[in-house]
Protein backbone atom coordinates (compact mmCIF):
# COMPACT_ATOMS: atom_id res chain seq x y z
CA UNK A 1 0.00 0.00 0.00
CA UNK A 2 2.71 2.32 0.97
CA UNK A 3 4.31 1.64 -2.51
CA UNK A 4 0.87 2.38 -4.15
CA UNK A 5 0.99 5.96 -2.84
CA UNK A 6 4.52 6.27 -3.29
CA UNK A 7 4.02 6.10 -6.86
CA UNK A 8 0.93 7.97 -7.51
CA UNK A 9 3.31 10.97 -5.34
CA UNK A 10 5.94 10.62 -7.78
CA UNK A 11 3.77 10.59 -10.72
CA UNK A 12 1.72 13.76 -9.92
CA UNK A 13 5.66 14.82 -8.72
CA UNK A 14 6.23 14.64 -12.72
CA UNK A 15 3.23 16.46 -13.80
CA UNK A 16 3.97 20.13 -15.05
CA UNK A 17 1.86 22.86 -13.94
CA UNK A 18 0.17 22.85 -17.21
CA UNK A 19 -0.77 19.47 -16.98
CA UNK A 20 -3.54 20.68 -14.20
CA UNK A 21 -4.78 23.48 -15.80
CA UNK A 22 -5.20 22.36 -18.94
CA UNK A 23 -7.44 19.65 -18.26
CA UNK A 24 -9.60 22.03 -15.76
CA UNK A 25 -9.87 24.21 -18.65
CA UNK A 26 -11.16 21.82 -21.40
CA UNK A 27 -14.06 20.10 -18.84
CA UNK A 28 -15.15 24.16 -18.19
CA UNK A 29 -14.99 24.68 -22.19
CA UNK A 30 -16.85 21.19 -22.10
CA UNK A 31 -19.28 22.28 -19.90
CA UNK A 32 -20.24 25.52 -21.31
CA UNK A 33 -20.55 24.50 -25.08
CA UNK A 34 -22.06 21.12 -24.66
CA UNK A 35 -23.78 21.32 -21.29
CA UNK A 36 -25.51 24.52 -21.58
CA UNK A 37 -26.16 24.36 -25.39
CA UNK A 38 -28.30 21.19 -24.81
CA UNK A 39 -30.18 23.59 -22.45
CA UNK A 40 -31.11 25.93 -24.59
CA UNK A 41 -32.71 23.69 -27.23
CA UNK A 42 -34.82 21.37 -24.36
CA UNK A 43 -35.42 23.46 -21.09
CA UNK A 44 -33.96 26.55 -19.33
CA UNK A 45 -31.95 25.39 -16.43
CA UNK A 46 -33.45 25.36 -12.93
CA UNK A 47 -32.00 26.39 -9.84
CA UNK A 48 -32.66 23.07 -7.73
CA UNK A 49 -32.78 24.69 -4.76
CA UNK A 50 -35.69 25.85 -2.28
CA UNK A 51 -35.09 28.68 -0.44
CA UNK A 52 -33.59 27.84 3.49
CA UNK A 53 -34.94 28.93 6.66
CA UNK A 54 -32.57 31.32 6.56
CA UNK A 55 -33.48 33.39 3.43
CA UNK A 56 -37.12 32.89 3.95
CA UNK A 57 -36.62 34.89 7.11
CA UNK A 58 -34.32 37.63 4.82
CA UNK A 59 -37.40 37.86 1.87
CA UNK A 60 -39.94 38.02 4.91
CA UNK A 61 -38.31 41.18 6.27
CA UNK A 62 -37.74 42.78 2.79
CA UNK A 63 -41.37 42.12 2.34
CA UNK A 64 -42.79 43.49 5.58
CA UNK A 65 -40.78 47.04 5.17
CA UNK A 66 -43.69 49.67 5.42
CA UNK A 67 -44.29 51.67 2.49
CA UNK A 68 -42.33 55.16 2.40
CA UNK A 69 -40.22 53.81 5.11
CA UNK A 70 -36.17 54.56 4.64
CA UNK A 71 -33.51 51.80 4.88
CA UNK A 72 -29.60 51.71 4.19
CA UNK A 73 -27.69 49.90 2.23
CA UNK A 74 -23.71 49.47 2.35
CA UNK A 75 -21.71 48.70 -0.52
CA UNK A 76 -18.86 46.88 0.25
CA UNK A 77 -17.41 44.82 -2.62
CA UNK A 78 -15.90 46.35 -5.60
CA UNK A 79 -15.20 44.49 -9.21
CA UNK A 80 -13.90 41.24 -7.34
CA UNK A 81 -17.63 40.53 -6.72
CA UNK A 82 -19.82 42.58 -9.77
CA UNK A 83 -21.05 39.94 -11.60
CA UNK A 84 -22.21 38.03 -8.02
CA UNK A 85 -23.60 41.06 -6.13
CA UNK A 86 -24.71 43.48 -8.65
CA UNK A 87 -27.88 41.96 -9.85
CA UNK A 88 -28.69 40.83 -6.46
CA UNK A 89 -28.15 44.87 -5.32
CA UNK A 90 -30.51 45.65 -8.39
CA UNK A 91 -33.24 43.32 -7.63
CA UNK A 92 -33.49 44.47 -4.01
CA UNK A 93 -33.32 47.91 -5.28
CA UNK A 94 -36.01 47.38 -7.42
CA UNK A 95 -38.68 45.62 -4.93
CA UNK A 96 -37.76 49.22 -2.49
CA UNK A 97 -38.77 51.67 -5.60
CA UNK A 98 -42.04 49.75 -5.96
CA UNK A 99 -43.19 49.99 -2.02
CA UNK A 100 -41.85 53.37 -2.89
CA UNK A 101 -38.91 53.13 -0.01
CA UNK A 102 -36.50 55.92 0.54
CA UNK A 103 -32.58 54.63 -0.11
CA UNK A 104 -29.42 55.61 1.29
CA UNK A 105 -26.28 54.31 -0.24
CA UNK A 106 -23.15 54.45 2.00
CA UNK A 107 -19.89 52.16 1.58
CA UNK A 108 -16.88 51.26 3.31
CA UNK A 109 -14.35 50.68 0.40
CA UNK A 110 -13.26 53.51 -2.47
CA UNK A 111 -14.48 50.62 -5.06
CA UNK A 112 -18.15 50.56 -3.68
CA UNK A 113 -18.72 54.19 -4.87
CA UNK A 114 -18.68 53.40 -8.51
CA UNK A 115 -20.62 49.78 -7.08
CA UNK A 116 -23.66 51.95 -6.13
CA UNK A 117 -23.66 53.89 -8.90
CA UNK A 118 -23.66 50.93 -11.63
CA UNK A 119 -26.89 48.93 -9.71
CA UNK A 120 -28.66 52.07 -9.66
CA UNK A 121 -28.32 52.69 -12.92
CA UNK A 122 -29.07 48.90 -14.03
CA UNK A 123 -32.10 48.76 -11.87
CA UNK A 124 -33.66 51.95 -13.37
CA UNK A 125 -32.69 50.32 -17.04
CA UNK A 126 -34.57 46.84 -15.89
CA UNK A 127 -38.06 48.50 -17.14
CA UNK A 128 -40.35 47.40 -14.29
CA UNK A 129 -40.90 50.47 -12.31
CA UNK A 130 -40.46 54.31 -13.80
CA UNK A 131 -37.31 55.89 -14.39
CA UNK A 132 -38.68 59.07 -12.37
CA UNK A 133 -38.95 56.70 -9.52
CA UNK A 134 -34.94 58.09 -8.70
CA UNK A 135 -34.57 61.26 -8.11
CA UNK A 136 -31.78 62.00 -6.61
CA UNK A 137 -31.86 63.51 -2.99
CA UNK A 138 -35.78 62.49 -2.62
CA UNK A 139 -35.95 58.90 -3.34
CA UNK A 140 -32.18 57.71 -3.04
CA UNK A 141 -29.21 59.45 -1.89
CA UNK A 142 -25.55 59.07 -1.80
CA UNK A 143 -23.44 59.01 1.22
CA UNK A 144 -20.11 58.09 -0.65
CA UNK A 145 -17.30 56.43 1.24
CA UNK A 146 -16.85 56.76 4.89
CA UNK A 147 -13.39 55.72 6.44
CA UNK A 148 -13.21 51.98 6.36
CA UNK A 149 -13.07 49.60 9.23
CA UNK A 150 -14.34 49.43 13.02
CA UNK A 151 -13.90 53.54 12.34
CA UNK A 152 -16.70 53.48 9.83
CA UNK A 153 -18.63 50.73 11.60
CA UNK A 154 -18.71 53.22 14.74
CA UNK A 155 -19.74 55.77 12.93
CA UNK A 156 -22.61 54.46 11.41
CA UNK A 157 -23.68 52.82 14.09
CA UNK A 158 -23.34 55.40 17.17
CA UNK A 159 -22.46 59.24 15.15
CA UNK A 160 -24.95 58.76 12.14
CA UNK A 161 -25.38 62.88 12.21
CA UNK A 162 -21.90 63.14 11.35
CA UNK A 163 -22.19 60.62 8.10
CA UNK A 164 -24.98 62.20 6.73
CA UNK A 165 -23.72 65.57 7.04
CA UNK A 166 -22.77 65.72 3.28
CA UNK A 167 -23.35 63.60 0.53
CA UNK A 168 -20.80 62.08 -1.95
CA UNK A 169 -21.14 65.25 -3.99
CA UNK A 170 -19.77 67.16 -1.35
CA UNK A 171 -23.90 68.78 -0.77
CA UNK A 172 -25.24 69.91 2.50
CA UNK A 173 -27.73 67.10 3.57
CA UNK A 174 -30.16 69.83 4.63
CA UNK A 175 -31.05 71.35 1.52
CA UNK A 176 -29.88 68.74 -1.08
CA UNK A 177 -31.11 65.50 0.95
CA UNK A 178 -34.79 65.79 1.69
CA UNK A 179 -34.78 61.81 1.97
CA UNK A 180 -32.15 62.53 4.98
CA UNK A 181 -34.22 65.28 7.15
CA UNK A 182 -35.74 62.59 9.28
CA UNK A 183 -32.97 60.64 9.30
CA UNK A 184 -31.30 61.15 12.81
CA UNK A 185 -29.87 58.55 14.02
CA UNK A 186 -29.21 54.52 12.59
CA UNK A 187 -32.77 53.96 14.39
CA UNK A 188 -34.52 55.51 11.88
CA UNK A 189 -34.00 53.35 9.22
CA UNK A 190 -36.18 50.11 8.99
CA UNK A 191 -33.42 47.76 7.76
CA UNK A 192 -30.03 47.69 7.23
CA UNK A 193 -28.42 45.50 3.85
CA UNK A 194 -24.97 44.75 3.40
CA UNK A 195 -23.29 43.49 0.31
CA UNK A 196 -20.10 42.76 0.94
CA UNK A 197 -17.01 40.78 -0.36
CA UNK A 198 -14.20 41.32 2.16
CA UNK A 199 -14.07 42.04 6.36
CA UNK A 200 -13.31 44.86 7.89
CA UNK A 201 -10.08 44.55 10.37
CA UNK A 202 -11.00 40.54 10.05
CA UNK A 203 -14.39 40.82 10.84
CA UNK A 204 -17.64 40.68 8.43
CA UNK A 205 -18.86 44.77 8.45
CA UNK A 206 -22.54 43.61 9.33
CA UNK A 207 -21.70 41.89 12.11
CA UNK A 208 -19.62 44.52 13.78
CA UNK A 209 -22.21 46.70 13.29
CA UNK A 210 -25.00 44.43 14.73
CA UNK A 211 -22.83 44.47 17.79
CA UNK A 212 -22.38 48.14 18.05
CA UNK A 213 -25.86 48.46 17.22
CA UNK A 214 -26.52 46.58 20.51
CA UNK A 215 -30.67 46.42 20.96
CA UNK A 216 -30.97 49.52 19.06
CA UNK A 217 -34.67 48.86 16.86
CA UNK A 218 -33.11 48.31 13.55
CA UNK A 219 -33.52 45.11 11.09
CA UNK A 220 -29.78 43.82 9.56
CA UNK A 221 -29.10 41.73 6.69
CA UNK A 222 -26.09 41.04 5.21
CA UNK A 223 -25.97 39.57 1.85
CA UNK A 224 -22.44 37.95 1.60
CA UNK A 225 -20.65 36.86 -1.71
CA UNK A 226 -18.91 33.39 -1.86
CA UNK A 227 -15.81 34.45 -0.79
CA UNK A 228 -16.51 36.02 2.16
CA UNK A 229 -19.65 33.36 3.59
CA UNK A 230 -16.99 31.34 6.02
CA UNK A 231 -16.71 34.14 7.75
CA UNK A 232 -20.39 34.68 8.33
CA UNK A 233 -20.71 30.99 9.28
CA UNK A 234 -20.21 31.31 13.03
CA UNK A 235 -22.97 34.25 12.97
CA UNK A 236 -25.89 32.03 11.97
CA UNK A 237 -28.53 32.57 14.06
CA UNK A 238 -26.91 34.10 16.30
CA UNK A 239 -28.58 37.43 17.88
CA UNK A 240 -26.62 39.86 15.77
CA UNK A 241 -27.83 38.54 12.46
CA UNK A 242 -31.67 38.75 11.60
CA UNK A 243 -31.06 37.41 8.46
CA UNK A 244 -28.03 36.19 5.61
CA UNK A 245 -27.99 35.61 2.63
CA UNK A 246 -24.38 34.13 0.93
CA UNK A 247 -23.27 31.91 -2.09
CA UNK A 248 -23.84 31.73 -5.61
CA UNK A 249 -27.03 29.90 -4.92
CA UNK A 250 -28.41 31.83 -2.40
CA UNK A 251 -28.19 35.11 -4.19
CA UNK A 252 -29.48 33.52 -7.51
CA UNK A 253 -32.14 32.56 -5.42
CA UNK A 254 -32.79 35.68 -3.78
CA UNK A 255 -33.03 37.33 -7.51
CA UNK A 256 -35.28 35.14 -8.42
CA UNK A 257 -37.69 36.00 -5.67
CA UNK A 258 -37.37 39.18 -6.42
CA UNK A 259 -37.34 39.64 -10.17
CA UNK A 260 -38.07 36.57 -11.96
CA UNK A 261 -37.42 38.30 -15.24
CA UNK A 262 -33.47 38.29 -14.43
CA UNK A 263 -32.26 35.30 -16.67
CA UNK A 264 -29.67 34.49 -13.62
CA UNK A 265 -29.73 30.99 -13.38
CA UNK A 266 -27.08 29.85 -16.30
CA UNK A 267 -24.95 32.86 -15.06
CA UNK A 268 -24.75 31.97 -11.40
CA UNK A 269 -24.32 28.13 -12.32
CA UNK A 270 -21.32 28.59 -14.63
CA UNK A 271 -19.88 31.20 -11.60
CA UNK A 272 -20.45 27.95 -9.20
CA UNK A 273 -18.95 25.30 -11.75
CA UNK A 274 -15.77 27.40 -12.23
CA UNK A 275 -15.39 28.29 -8.69
CA UNK A 276 -15.33 24.25 -8.34
CA UNK A 277 -12.89 23.64 -10.59
CA UNK A 278 -10.77 26.49 -9.29
CA UNK A 279 -10.86 24.66 -5.99
CA UNK A 280 -9.93 21.55 -7.44
CA UNK A 281 -6.85 23.24 -9.32
CA UNK A 282 -5.83 24.57 -5.56
CA UNK A 283 -6.31 21.04 -4.47
CA UNK A 284 -3.81 19.41 -7.18
CA UNK A 285 -1.42 22.52 -6.74
CA UNK A 286 -0.90 21.62 -3.69
CA UNK A 287 -0.79 17.81 -4.12
CA UNK A 288 2.01 18.60 -6.86
CA UNK A 289 3.84 20.62 -4.18
CA UNK A 290 4.13 18.36 -1.56
CA UNK A 291 4.92 15.34 -3.98
CA UNK A 292 7.45 17.37 -4.87
CA UNK A 293 8.75 17.81 -1.46
CA UNK A 294 8.98 14.31 -0.70
CA UNK A 295 10.54 13.13 -3.47
CA UNK A 296 13.63 15.51 -2.79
Amino acid sequence: MKNFFNNISATIAQMPQWGLIFPIFVLMLFHYFVIFDKNKTEEKPELNTAPTENEMKVFQIVNELPHNSKVLILVNYGPESKYELESAMSALIGVLAEKNIGIAFATMIPNGIESTFTAVEKSIENGSFGKERFVYGHEYTHLGFIVGGNVATYLIANNFDQVKERDIFDSSADIHQPLMSEIGSISDFSAVFEFSSQTFDGVPGIVSFAVMLKDKNVKKIAFCSSDMLSAYIPFRGSIYLDGLIGGFKSIAVFIHEFQSSFNIEKQYSIMSKILFYIIILVIFSNLTRIAKKNKK
